[in-house]
């Protein structure tokens, strides 16, 4: 067996082409495939050889036209053993994790005839070449749905497609399927007359059957990995580019193609800009295809690339015309799919090893940026590097991992994860504005001069010794072959951490030295693997950790500005910068004014100051320094700004800089300095800014969150009567009528928008994301609860946005839509509707919630964007106590505001409700879906009932159309019971309904094929019982020796390793045990003689390094005495054995027992076991009767 798993590891076999034919029949689910391989046998073993395929229902296989016998078998995965990479000593959840997120890998074994054999025998040198090359054809069939064929349903449309990025291509095709080796292929695709093929590569042909009811697809893909190639058939409409209809085409469902137009007829402007950047590459490509699938459906909701111009994408990314929002949203991701061409897993420039992912997804979304600015602006752009660097630093709360591990493959998950994405293009940033963008774009299109130039065949795994030459070594020399040495170091250290820098600024003005003194001190944030926070490091003037390089500081005087450039050398740097103002005399400070820095629309530094009088001229006499500003280019975007800036000196950034950062800056300054708490004057200013037109839009939305936020000593609503005061005087006439929606200015209306949201974040601390409707509604519900409810509203505010959501109206003719600020709107009136103390104007919200409920039925909204937040405005009043729905899962919550009484006052209406909810349940809408869940999870969080009904209707149903509902599930329940600990405590209680719903979960875990899945479903439950272990399951004893274990540090959890007072699990000696499974289940255990042996040793403190060192036969011999064990605990029925044997199979694969033992500790069995032995000793405690007498049948009552 030992030389079977070398020869899989090794791959001998090479393949030069392969032809797959397949037929589609979608209403059946069933795939009728023929592969047949051009390969080269010339192996060490001339019997058999081996292919990489997991497809069950095989027919025949032949080798040169002969029939001959084969088996399908079961083999460890490609990556090395277990045992090399988890020690015993230093075991972490996070790498059990990775193993249990990999499935086993299964292999064809197809005999030689004789006659092939014997030619090669006998055959010379000379002839061995020939001799070697045979063709094999495979015929088998794909029946429904696997790991990476997909038969989807949306709407009455059926389609299917492949996705064998991740997984691996032998789920549908026999193949080498590894990540170094590639060869041609060609694909005959035939379907039905009203259906359309579209695959990688370029059509040969297109052939109608004789009968005219099929029509044959011929494709052919050059050099590419297996896992590359992808089809998708369906109805599909055709829409060539009006400008490149020859080499791009788009696909959508019927009924999309005028969404189609809209949303892909930019990119044909950016093809002759990519051809200017690239001269001497040009758009070289001649099949360039985006097919968008239905809505909800694609990995994650994210659009893929394969060889041969093949994307497929969401169709949530298709858009009208009247759409505002998705604009955003939408092109730059399409933008990226262009960009992949050159770029990519799939472009001209593609990754060798995984130590080059980051580097392509940099220069991939690094180019993205650069066609961007052609089509919002360098503004957008600009604020779009904000954005991406702040969201990386707030994920770093969910863990963060490094771009570069020797150990990662080239298709590991997480290095295609947004986090990993985001921070490789911000590294590619920050080398641009070291050297140029220019130099970034040479060095790319020389790159793929010589990536073409080369040996198309990829290199073999390489190995410590051999010299490492990659691509990024390629890109360092190519881009500043003098400065290489600092560059790579610079990478380096980026790549290699999840670290980001934080500068702690500080300054003062010397009126007598007229210097500018100025302190920065570094620090480092960084994410902490004990429990997943991040943190703060202070560097202690370390060399190894200190960031070094240069920083620049502007300095705004009255006179101009001053670039000083610094060298950061240590962790505390103190420096003091001269100045060229000198001061002003007493006489001419009211005739003389600034020059140069200060243009004639800036407020005066009177008015700065809070108000006229000699006061304020004092001070610009003492402090000619506006303002200073720390890296104004963003050289290092990678770090955090904490800024001891004045109120003033923030105002006078705001007013007067004209660059974008700067003000969105000041702002961030402004709020983090006052905390809210501002002057009368920096209200003023900020509703200048807000109502100033020549302010970018997101600035003055920014501003509008900032006046949500600010307040005065002696006015706690001083910035939201600015708002409302925006509102009156801009959407309002003379009498308070609502003016029409007139949004032909882009940028008003996104600033409308942002007025509505910062109201709502005036009342309740909130955030709206600014566009695309995908993550409009994450909104978090969990946060509105009783206590948080003030006692104290405006009465205007609410009146003033109810009446804007009654008399809402579109001027004629409607140019673009307003379901987006209709969201905005309703979420704001149901948020201010907790605080209102009217009831009678609270009833009103509810009311209007209703009718556009109502609406949406007659006329529905863009991926019925305003049912989702009504439901929510609805949910947030039921929250709030002012709701009364009928409620069997939550008879208390019906009680306690029963004599409250309710807005609800009969019953019609609480129907609709529930048959609005059941509606979105069945609906298409993967969105409407996620919003009914969240909804239904608020409404009864605190029961079983509700959770044992979303496992089994949502999460076990494997016959779910859309996988991401599946996900999307198990996300808003991980993050729910993250966020309650009332519910964590219901699931930990010992009783009935925790035992059975927690037996019921990890059963779905054990059942579940989905290796992502599973793997979050064991996040989820280390979420319920702060480890893999079931709480409920666990005697006072137990359960204080797991919390003292859980308190220990990451260091001495290493060295005990789970397995000190009494935590011990028997190793087993090595014993002859047969080859297939059966046999060894029939073998009888160890002896008592044996065991106590065993149990000595371990208890005299015997390493577990005896278990790297075990066979194959000891680890299929534990999983019989494992088995035998729980079966006498837990009297498993037949499908239970079966399911346990499964993981624990899993478990044992890299013949390793440490896997099996975790096995056991993530599903808690060896409690369960060890629970046994003491009730036969006389120990108090008692295993529950619930344990003993559960069945599948209890597991699917109601």
């Amino acid at each position: 067996m030992d030389m079977e798993q070398n020869e899989r590891v090794s791959y001998p076999l090479k393949v030069a082409h392969e032809e797959v034919f397949v037929s589609v029949d979608l209403t059946a689910q069933i795939l009728y495939c023929s592969a047949k391989l051009t390969v080269d046998v010339s192996v060490e073993n001339k019997e058999y050889l081996e292919l990489d395929f997991a497809v069950e229902n095989i027919e025949s296989c032949q080798v040169n036209d002969i029939q001959v016998p084969f088996e399908l078998a079961s083999s460890v995965s490609v990556k090395e053993p277990v045992s090399s990479q988890i020690e015993s000593k230093s075991f972490q959840v996070q790498q059990i994790e990775e193993e249990l997120n990999l499935p086993l890998k299964t292999y064809l074994r197809i005999f030689l005839p004789s006659e092939l054999t014997q030619q090669i025998a006998s055959s010379t040198d000379d002839t061995l070449k020939e001799v070697c090359s045979c063709t094999i054809t495979i015929r088998y069939r794909i029946c429904g749905s696997n790991t990476c064929v997909l038969f989807r349903q949306y709407g009455s449309h059926s389609y299917v497609y492949i996705d064998a990025f991740f997984h691996g291509a032998y789920h549908w095709i026999p193949c080498v399927d590894n990540l170094y080796s590639r060869n041609t292929f060609r694909l005959v695709i035939t379907v039905a007359t009203d259906l359309f093929a579209v695959a990688s590569g370029d059509v040969e042909d297109t052939i109608l059957s004789e009968d005219e009811t099929s029509v044959c697809y011929y494709y052919r893909i050059g050099k590419t990995f297996p896992s590359n190639i992808s089809f998708i058939v369906g109805p599909f409409k055709v829409l060539p580019d009006p400008v490149y209809p020859v080499s791009i085409t788009y696909f959508a469902l019927p009924g999309y193609t005028k969404w189609l137009a809209n949303t892909t007829r930019f990119l044909s402007k950016l093809v002759p800009i990519l051809e200017s950047i690239f001269p001497q590459i040009g758009f070289r490509f001649s099949s360039f295809k985006i097919v968008f699938l239905g809505q909800g459906d694609g990995r994650d909701g994210q659009g893929q690339s394969y060889a041969g111009g093949l994307c497929l994408v969401p169709g949530d990314w298709l858009y009208g015309e009247d759409i505002i929002d998705q604009v955003f949203y939408t092109r730059p991701k399409l933008v990226n799919l262009l960009c992949s061409l050159y770029v990519g897993d799939n472009g001209l420039l593609s990754p060798s090893y995984a130590q080059e992912v980051w580097l392509i997804h940099g220069l991939q979304q690094f180019l993205g940026m650069h066609l961007l600015k052609d089509l919002f602006g360098n503004n957008w752009c600009k604020t779009r590097y904000l954005e991406l660097a702040q969201s990386l630093y707030h994920s770093l709360d969910n863990g963060g991992d490094c771009l570069v591990n020797e150990n990662d493959n080239l298709r590991c998950p997480k290095l295609y994860k947004k986090n990993a994405k985001i921070r490789s293009l911000l590294i590619i940033y920050m080398i641009s504005k070291r050297l140029s963008t220019q130099s970034i774009l040479s060095a790319i299109e020389k790159m793929i001069l010589a990536h073409e130039g080369s040996d198309t065949e990829y290199p073999p795994p390489r190995t410590n010794e051999e010299e490492k030459t990659d691509l990024v070594s390629v890109f360092v020399s190519t881009l500043s072959p003098r400065n290489a040495n600092a560059l790579t170091e610079f990478i380096s250290r980026w790549t290699r951490s999840c670290d980001i820098l934080k500068l702690r600024c500080g300054y003062r003005y010397d009126s007598k030295k007229k210097f500018v003194e100025l302190a920065v001190k570094q620090s480092i944030i960084t994410w902490r693997s004990q429990d997943g926070k991040r943190i703060e490091q202070e560097l202690d003037n370390d060399p190894t950790k200190v960031v070094k390089g240069s920083l620049t500081v502007q300095v705004m005087e009255m006179e101009g500005a001053h670039d000083h450039l610094l060298e950061m050398d240590s962790d505390i740097l103190l420096v003091e910068l001269p100045t060229s103002t000198r001061r002003m005399k007493q006489h001419h400070r009211s005739n003389k004014s600034s020059k140069g820095a200060l243009n004639k629309s800036s407020p005066s530094e009177t008015d700065l100051n809070g108000g006229g009088g000699d006061n304020s001229s004092v001070l610009i006499e003492k402090d000619p320094v506006l303002w200073v500003r720390i890296d104004p280019d963003q050289e290092w975007i990678l770090k955090v700004v904490e800024f001891r800036r004045s109120e003033r000196d923030s105002i006078s950034c705001l007013r007067n800089c004209r660059d974008i950062w700067g003000q969105l800056e000041a702002l961030e300054t402004l709020m983090s300095r006052t905390k809210g708490r501002v002057s009368v004057t920096s209200i003023h200013c900020l509703e200048q800014i807000l109502i100033d037109s020549r302010y970018y839009f997101q600035v003055r939305g920014e501003c509008a969150r900032c006046l949500a936020k600010c307040y005065t000593t002696n006015d706690r609503w001083s910035g939201l009567q600015v708002l409302l005061k925006f509102l009156r005087n801009k959407y309002l006439d003379e009498r308070g009528t609502v003016l029409p929606n007139c949004f032909d200015d882009i940028s008003e209306y996104f600033v409308k928008c942002a007025v509505i949201q910062a109201i709502a974040q005036a009342i309740h601390p909130i955030s709206f994301p600014v566009y695309g409707y995908d993550s409009k509604f994450s909104l978090n519900l969990a946060s509105f609860q009783l206590s948080s409810i003030q006692s104290s509203l405006p009465h205007d505010v609410l009146q003033l946005l109810l009446s804007l959501l009654e008399q809402n109206d579109i001027a004629y003719p409607p140019r673009f839509d307003d379901c987006f600020y209709l969201h905005n709107l309703i979420m704001s009136c149901a948020i201010c509707a907790l605080y209102a103390k009217d009831e009678m104007i609270r009833h009103r919200v509810y009311k209007q919630l209703f009718r556009y409920l109502k609406r949406e039925e007659i006329i529905p909204s863009y991926h019925h964007v305003i049912t989702g937040a009504s439901l929510k405005g609805l949910t947030i009043l039921q929250l709030g106590g002012f709701l009364k729905i009928p409620n069997n899962w939550d008879p208390v919550l019906g009680s306690d505001i029963e004599g409250e009484g309710g807005l609800i006052s009969n019953e019609r209406e609480a129907n609709e409700w529930e048959k609005t909810l059941a509606k979105c349940f069945r609906s298409c809408n993967l969105f409407l879906i996620r919003v009914a869940l969240e909804c239904l999870f608020h409404l009864y969080q605190g029961h079983i009932e509700f959770l044992e009904w979303l496992l089994e209707a949502w999460i076990e149903n494997n016959l779910e159309r859309y996988e991401r509902t599946r996900k999307s599930a198990l996300c808003l329940l991980q993050k729910q019971i993250a966020l309650r600990a009332n519910l964590r405590s219901r699931l930990r209680k010992y009783d009935e309904q925790s035992i059975s719903f927690c037996l019921h979960w990890f059963r779905w875990i054990v059942k579940e094929n989905n290796c992502s899945l599973r793997q979050r479903g064991l996040k989820i439950a280390k979420h319920i019982w702060g480890s893999y272990i079931p709480l409920c399951l666990l005697t006072n004893e137990e359960y204080e020796r797991e919390r003292n274990e859980r308190k220990m540090t990451h260091k001495e959890r290493k060295e005990i390793n789970y397995r000190t007072q009494g935590r011990k699990l028997v190793i087993l000696t090595s014993r002859e045990q047969p080859g297939t499974l059966a046999a060894q289940t029939s073998q009888q255990g160890l002896s008592q003689k044996e065991t106590e042996n065993v149990s000595q040793q371990e208890s005299t403190g015997v390493k577990s390094e005896q278990a790297t060192t075990s066979t194959l036969g000891t680890n299929w011999h534990m999983l019989t005495e494992i088995m035998e064990k729980i079966e006498e605990t837990c009297h498993l029925d037949a499908e239970d054995e079966r399911y346990l044997r499964t993981f624990l199979e899993e478990g044992c694969k890299g013949f390793h027992e440490g896997a099996v033992k975790v096995s056991l500790t993530l599903f808690g069995l060896r409690i369960l076991s060890s629970r046994c032995q003491r009730n036969r000793n006389g120990v108090e405690f008692q295993t529950p009767t619930e344990l003993e007498n559960i069945s599948l049948e209890h597991f699917h009552s109601s």
